[in-house]
């Protein structure tokens, strides 16, 4: 086995941990598609990791984290690798942060953000907090744990579960342009996702998704936009659960990919200035991705991503892509980055 493949004299195995759903517990019942495309990533990086030559195993966390401590316990902390691509478990996408705990206890190495940081992301309101306390530019923000109260941002207003990701319990009436509409979607979100809800300022303009990687030194892959050029409205100018999982939707249909973005090159540095200062203030490892939304002023985080999709035709592989690297070999990358945080590679 090439060298490439083992900690010092050891050879290196990478176990693939992912979540395995097949009902929701809570949001809408096609949320379930979602939910479930972990199972597709885990079968195309499993396919682009054995190429390169590391033996591989696939271990699916369904119902229990007994079920994920058995699948683990045979194998040696000495010797195999976690690649994580958990992003929920029991249908809610925090519960991921009960699997990396699961993961970490038993002494396992993995790729990714430790579950602090994957906490912070998790829970959209503590993710922005940290990017103000740090000096960094995101929309005005409000929690509301229940359709009452002061109202202290301005309109128009964009209304999400504060603890979803993949646009779960996002749709065209999440923007919203008065009190009234605010605090009826509010009440939506409390009852369908059972969670807070985090209104913020809705920024009409361009939205940039920026795939980056490293740890210390942080390389900007190509950036993409997405091209609302075919949405005439600018308040449906956004990513929601149709546009982004339902292909037979109109929005899923004319909202494309644009990498890489066309930006003029000031905008582009500020751009690569705030999303690298966010990497290292949220804490993020290895790989991540940041949204922005940007209309002439300061570009705004809307998004930290500290463990992005990387089904082949989502935005990281995509930029990764543009960037000069195969599936493979992005797969390989971000190995390899977290392999040499840790020790396991020179």
């Amino acid at each position: 086995m090439n060298s490439r493949h083992k900690n010092g004299n050891r050879d290196v195995q990478i176990a693939l941990v992912y979540n395995l759903e097949d009902k929701i517990t809570v949001g809408e019942p096609h949320d379930l598609i979602a939910l479930q495309d972990t199972i597709n990533v885990a079968q195309h990086l499993y396919g682009a990791i054995t190429s390169l030559g590391y033996p591989a195993i696939k271990i699916p966390v369904h119902y229990s984290l007994d079920e994920l401590r058995q699948q683990l316990y045979p194998l040696s902390t000495e010797t195999t690798f976690i690649f994580n691509i958990c992003d929920g478990f029991q249908g809610k996408s925090n519960g991921a942060v009960q699997v990396i705990n699961a993961i970490e206890e038993l002494g396992f190495k993995y790729t990714g953000s430790s579950a602090e940081v994957y906490a912070l992301c998790t829970n959209k309101a503590n993710a922005k907090q940290r990017l103000i306390e740090c000096g960094l530019p995101t929309p005005a923000f409000q929690v509301f744990e229940q359709p009452a109260g002061e109202i202290q941002i301005s309109f128009p207003a964009i209304v999400k579960p504060v603890a979803e990701s993949a646009s779960l319990g996002i749709d065209l009436q999440s923007v919203v342009n008065t009190p009234e509409e605010l605090l009826a979607r509010v009440v939506y979100v409390i009852e369908r996702y059972q969670q807070p809800a985090l209104a913020e300022v809705f920024i009409p303009g361009r939205e940039f998704a920026v795939a980056m990687w490293g740890n210390g030194q942080v390389e900007v892959l190509p950036i993409a936009e997405e091209d609302y050029d075919r949405i005439p409205d600018q308040l449906e100018r956004l990513l929601t659960y149709e546009a982004k999982w339902i292909s037979e939707s109109p929005f899923f249909q004319n909202i494309t990919v644009r990498c890489p973005a066309e930006i003029p090159p000031q905008v582009e540095s500020c751009v690569i200035e705030i999303c690298s200062a966010a990497y290292q203030a949220i804490g993020l490892r290895d790989f991540g991705r940041i949204d922005l939304r940007y209309n002439d002023e300061t570009p705004k985080i809307i998004d930290i991503n500290d463990n992005p999709d990387l089904s082949p035709i989502s935005g990281f592989p995509n930029s990764a892509e543009v960037g000069g690297y195969s599936y493979a070999e992005m797969a390989e990358r971000i190995l390899d980055f977290a392999l040499k945080r840790e020790g396991w590679r020179d």
